[in-house]
């Protein structure tokens, strides 16, 4: 199977999906279901699956002629065996860590759609959504655009900062260095 057409489909339909920016792809996808709070989460989650199904087939074909792997296959062991307690565990680090990094990226494209009128709707708090509804008043009253950008913006660095240290903590070549 790995490979074969089926592999090779999905991964062409993946790669037709980074044809298109995460944002634009988000929101079509949002246009098409409306707005709101559940079609917002889907667009999103939809945008950045092909990077993680790029990321997780790329861990396991690297992981596959491992010889951890080999020796594993050579004395007996079954691919659900190997799938367990081999592959999932040595490819799981990396993409943790990306889907941290890419929460900020997701944070800021809730806060385009909101912008835009495409997010969450009102009474459901959003970054994006509460800079559009003071945007009449944003030269007399800057504060008002301000403190939802610097929230969201802070919000960013916060988790781009804890996945730097779990980037740090998880890297095996890094920790060989400090012992």
């Amino acid at each position: 199977m790995w490979g074969g057409w089926i592999d090779g489909s999905v991964m062409a339909a993946i790669d037709l999906t980074w044809c298109f920016p995460e944002i634009l792809l988000a929101l079509l996808l949002v246009v098409m279901m409306g707005p709101g709070s559940i079609s917002t989460m889907l667009a999103i989650a939809i945008a950045y699956l092909a990077q993680f199904a790029r990321l997780t087939r790329t861990q396991i074909a690297r992981l596959r002629g491992a010889t951890f792997v080999e020796a594993s296959r050579s004395m007996g062991a079954g691919p659900t065996h190997i799938w367990l307690r081999r592959l999932r565990p040595n490819a799981i680090a990396p993409i943790v860590i990306v889907a941290i990094l890419t929460v900020g990226n997701a944070i800021l494209l809730e806060a385009t759609l909101g912008f835009f009128g495409m997010g969450a709707q009102p009474p459901v708090p959003s970054w994006g959504g509460m800079m559009n509804a003071d945007s009449v008043q944003m030269f007399t009253v800057p504060w008002v655009i301000i403190c939802p950008g610097a929230g969201s913006a802070l919000s960013v660095i916060a988790i781009n900062l804890l996945g730097g240290g779990l980037l740090r903590g998880l890297d095996v070549r890094h920790r060989a260095s400090k012992v």
